[in-house]
């Protein structure tokens, strides 16, 4: 009768020695939530797939459960909350970008002639023109930049528009994405001198029966030389199975797959082929409409990279833009996943931090930032700032650590927070665990391509504990809706837990 005493008081002390040494809350094995991620494991959906899960409580650091912590996989779009946390903490909630309106040369009074050219000198600015912000949509900008032309007195531009996006890389496109993507609306990529979303808006009628090939009636705005072989025919479907094919700075573009039968007016929308060169472009346009005569053709550094020797002359500032703030920029980012602002976050977290404004720099300072913060970097591997590039891959440990540190840590702990949707009520979330006690309880971060979904974010469990956690699947069987909702069955396990 003693020995088996012993042996079971060895055994529970080896179990507590176990469970303390790794940090854990000691919890009952028989609950919801381990139940619910025993399940979702089990699912003949996943008998492919990976799958990682991690909970912490971020006061305690406490382990509330976990699958596969340390696999490194494709985040998707969650991936967006390593670029802005780090954005804020780099740039400040205040940064705003800008910019301005320059000219070089000397005015002519007598005929009201500005004798050289007017620099349209890009900022990284993602908003201008953006329909996101009220004060950045409608093109009121450029008419801004008429006003001011016309204070100096000028009439006539000899030289030309010339646009100016050095700020950041010529490489608009993350070298890591994918050609399926860089054509299309999400997959505009950062210019340093970007406008109006650097997206152009495709109108189809689709047909009145399935096969037919759907004619584009129209195109806004429209884009100065570009061509398009368009095969889209119409489909018995619910939504947008159209793809538009094409690389940066060229012109010619393939737009292939389906849309909905019997449409009229469908919307499809395209990435610019060069933003900054379309600016100078349509900003002369509405020069001469208000009665600015401009001699040359629109043109831009890139293009015409002799310019650069201006860099030495005299330019005189007439018209500076500031974009709303870096807060503002960020909760858009997060609440609507807005590619492009993701991108231009991490660019111009390269200028700040050494003045290396392309994707592959800074998405390595992206790293050592965080690195420098005390987290393993084993298996983290950043290729753009929005998450569209399949080869980016972060643990479950890895985001949590990042979220567990933004709320206890950062300074701009509340800011950061306040940027994710809440579940069940808004942005990418909307529709998730509603009618359950996760509704309205988490803030969080979606992130969803093809074969892929996650999330990631902050919840506080039927007990009281304030947990940051990480959900993943990559390559699983069967419909991405389907799967979120089961992942979503997790989540409010997570939501009830009462340990």
């Amino acid at each position: 009768m003693k020995k088996v005493k012993l042996l079971y008081f060895l055994t529970s002390l080896i179990l507590s020695l176990s469970l303390n040494s790794c940090a854990q809350t000691v919890i009952p094995v028989k609950n919801n939530l381990n139940t619910a991620i025993s399940n979702f494991k089990k699912d003949k959906l996943f008998k492919n797939a990976g799958i990682s899960f991690y909970a912490i409580d971020v006061n305690t650091g406490e382990v509330i459960a976990e699958l596969n912590p340390d696999m490194a996989l494709a985040p998707a779009s969650t991936q967006k909350l390593f670029t802005t946390a780090t954005a804020l903490e780099v740039l400040g909630p205040d940064f705003r970008f800008k910019t301005k309106i320059e000219y070089v040369g000397k005015i002519d009074s007598a005929s009201k002639t500005l004798n050289g050219f007017v620099i349209i000198k890009g900022g990284g600015d993602p908003t201008l023109g953006s329909k996101y912000f009220a004060q950045t949509r409608n093109e009121t900008f450029f008419y801004k930049w008429i006003d001011a032309l016309k204070k100096e007195g000028i009439l006539n531009i000899s030289g030309g528009i010339i646009a100016d996006a050095r700020v950041f890389s010529h490489d608009i496109v993350p070298p890591a994405w994918a050609w399926e993507d860089m054509g299309n609306y999400f997959g505009a990529g950062a210019n340093g001198l970007s406008v109006m979303d650097n997206i152009y808006t495709l109108t189809y009628n689709t047909g009145a029966k399935v096969g037919d090939t759907c004619v584009i009636t129209g195109i806004y705005p429209e884009i100065k030389d570009l061509e398009i072989d368009n095969t889209v025919t119409a489909a018995n479907i619910k939504s947008d199975n159209s793809y538009i094919f094409g690389a940066p700075y060229t012109y010619f573009r393939y737009i292939r797959g389906e849309l909905p039968v019997g449409k009229q007016k469908y919307k499809v929308k395209g990435s610019m082929p060069d933003p900054a060169l379309f600016t100078a472009q349509m900003f002369k346009q509405k020069l001469k409409k208000s009665g600015i005569i401009v001699d040359k053709a629109a043109s831009s550094f890139r293009l015409s990279p002799e310019l650069a020797k201006s860099d030495n002359q005299v330019h005189k500032i007439i018209s500076e833009i500031k974009s709303p703030s870096l807060a503002q920029i960020i909760r858009v980012t997060n609440y609507r996943s807005v590619n492009l602002y993701a991108e231009h976050l991490l660019c111009q977290i390269g200028v700040k931090q050494k003045n290396k404004p392309s994707t592959k720099f800074a998405a390595k300072l992206v790293t050592e930032f965080w690195k420098n913060k005390g987290m393993d970097i084993g298996g983290l591997s950043i290729n753009d700032g929005s998450g569209l590039s399949r080869y980016n891959t972060i643990t479950a440990k890895q985001m949590v650590f990042l979220l567990e540190y933004m709320k206890t840590k950062s300074k701009n702990s509340e800011l950061f927070k306040a940027s994710l949707p809440i579940a069940g009520k808004e942005g990418t979330v909307r529709h998730l665990c509603k009618g359950t006690s996760a509704e309205g309880n988490m803030r969080l971060k979606s992130g969803s391509i093809r074969f892929i979904s996650a999330y990631a974010g902050y919840l506080t469990t039927k007990s009281g504990r304030e947990v940051a956690f990480f959900i993943n699947v990559n390559n699983y069987l069967g419909e991405g809706y389907v799967v979120r909702r089961k992942m979503g069955t997790v989540l409010t396990a997570l939501s009830d837990f009462d340990y």
